[in-house]
């Protein structure tokens, strides 16, 4: 299997594919943050984009808790690519995610088991003011 070239891995606050199939990317974003937790953030969405693959292969997607190695979001899929030059762009949108604490929270992007990119996420606590 050649290399794979991870071209994107965004966060954002929505995903859409247009009627054209081009991808809207709306509100990307490097942290959450909230006064009390556990805490289930507004929907939202990752999009990553790859190429320099062809054929089928598996994914798997994993958003954890650096601290405490607590998953939050695993995802595994599947893709086919039909030439290897072709981008692949995969849209996920998310709702009802869970996060029970705040930290630095590191998103891994593997393919067939390979580590291809990772992402840190910061989720904080706002404190209030009185």
């Amino acid at each position: 299997m050649s290399e794979p070239v991870l071209l994107a891995l965004l966060f954002a606050d929505k995903i859409i594919t247009e009627d054209n199939n081009k991808k809207g990317i709306i509100g990307t974003f490097n942290r959450f943050m909230a006064h009390e937790f556990p805490v289930i953030f507004p929907p939202w969405g990752i999009y990553i984009a790859l190429t320099n693959l062809h054929g089928k292969h598996s994914f798997e997607l994993v958003l954890k808790n650096i601290d405490t190695d607590e998953v939050v979001l695993p995802v595994n899929g599947e893709f086919e690519s039909r030439a290897q030059d072709e981008m692949i762009e995969l849209p996920l949108n998310f709702a009802g995610i869970a996060f029970t604490q705040p930290g630095r929270h590191i998103l891994a992007f593997s393919i067939d088991g390979d580590l291809v990119g990772t992402r840190m996420l910061l989720v904080e606590k706002i404190e209030m003011r009185n």
